[in-house]
């Protein structure tokens, strides 16, 4: 079983990496179908770029060195502006990583290289397709995300990393600054943050988004519906969501998570977050985002019994130039877990220097983030060197 698997998941793999190249092959100059496009000159660019970070993690009993590199390449011709604007671009990136542990008593090498991203996307003056292997992520919520479905953006990772999701995400953007966005997922069998039962990755997944202007911020509508692999069973997905900004920034979400059939206390899951936050002036700024987020589940909608609370606290202050802090907090009101995070960023000539201390319970009970911070148990600090290069190529192609 485990081997049908992975037979499965490298042929998904194959397959959208195929599209990816006939695709890109197809918008190439001379090809039939980007002749159609104009017969001018077109701008294009190909961007190689790529990133290295190591870091070496130490606690009251165990050594963690390990390293991470991501190579990635872009591709873009069309025109960006103009009302007869239409682009063609493509991502594809590699995520190679080692990671070793040493604990008394115990040792282990973990090494593994995966596709990250790997899409093609065709955009116009207001419109833009983008299918394969990408990020979908949406709302303002920093710290805790009800409307974190699709990513595990983690605001102590450094490197900022979430697994992609593979499928297909279009948007429209209006006049008056609205803005649709339609997606579908196929395919995708992973752990994501407020799942409880993987999706059955054989049953297409869809969605969309509304997004209005309102006073000095914006609102929105989220709906996503997916098939569980528990029991089979069909999930709907609400989520609503604003920001304003008037003299302190402020922005809340809420997401209801229904499940049509017999899911007992998991039938329904209702989350709900409030934050704000304000630039103080101290010193060169110090920046203050607190978030609070109340979740609860049930088999009835919206009971709200037995809930949980999470507090989280970010404050971030600008040293000078070359130098920054920040601190972050969460607090777990149930378990009594306090979850406290402090960094200092370095810029140098050639990259960013970390230096990460940590004291955390033992055993997480925040949501399932991902990036490089989110298991980080204990006591501890950690020290991490993040170099990016970049090797950029423009041309303008005449098409005859």
């Amino acid at each position: 079983m485990r081997y049908w698997y992975r037979h499965k998941t490298i042929l998904i793999v194959k397959t959208y990496a195929v599209i990816w190249i006939f695709a890109l092959l197809a918008f190439l100059p001379g090809s039939h179908a980007f002749s159609q496009i104009r017969r001018d000159t077109i701008p294009a660019e190909i961007t190689l770029r790529g990133q290295w970070s190591g870091w070496t993690t130490a606690g009251w009993e165990s050594v963690a060195p390990g390293m991470r590199y991501i190579p990635q390449i872009n591709f873009q011709i069309g025109r960006t502006t103009g009302p007869r604007a239409l682009r063609f671009e493509a991502e594809m990136a590699g995520n190679l990583y080692a990671h070793y542990l040493w604990e008394p008593g115990t040792s282990f090498l973990e090494t593994e290289s995966r596709l990250y991203r790997g899409w093609v996307k065709m955009a116009g003056p207001r419109s833009e397709l983008r299918v394969g292997l990408q990020k979908i992520n949406f709302g303002s919520a920093l710290m805790l995300r009800p409307l974190m479905w699709f990513d595990t953006m983690d605001p102590r990772d450094p490197l900022q990393l979430t697994e992609g999701v593979w499928g297909a995400l279009g948007r429209y953007y209006f006049d008056n600054n609205i803005n649709i966005w339609v997606w579908g997922l196929l395919g995708n069998d992973g752990q994501r943050p407020w799942d409880i039962g993987l999706s059955d990755e054989h049953v297409p997944e869809f969605g969309a988004r509304l997004q209005v202007p309102a006073g000095s911020g914006s609102a929105a509508v989220t709906y996503h519906r997916r098939k569980t692999a528990m029991q089979g069973l069909y999930e709907n997905r609400y989520g609503v969501d604003l920001r304003f900004d008037y003299v302190i920034g402020f922005w809340a979400e809420a997401t209801w998570i229904n499940k049509r059939g017999a899911a007992g206390a998991l039938a329904n899951q209702e989350l709900f977050m409030a934050g704000a936050d304000y630039t103080f002036g101290l010193g060169n700024g110090l920046h203050l985002t607190a978030e609070h987020m109340f979740m609860a589940s049930g088999e009835k909608a919206f009971e709200l019994s037995g809930g949980r609370h999470l507090t989280a606290l970010w404050m971030d202050y600008p040293i000078s130039l070359w130098d920054h802090l920040a601190y972050i907090f969460y607090y777990d009101w149930k378990g009594k877990g306090m979850y406290n995070f402090l960094q200092w960023k370095h810029t140098l000539a050639f990259g960013d220097l970390y230096v990460m201390a940590f004291a955390n319970p033992d055993v997480s009970l925040l949501p399932d983030m991902g990036g490089t911070t989110s298991r980080l148990p204990g006591k501890g600090v950690r020290i991490m060197l993040v170099i990016n290069h970049l090797t950029r190529q423009k041309s303008d192609k005449t098409i005859n």
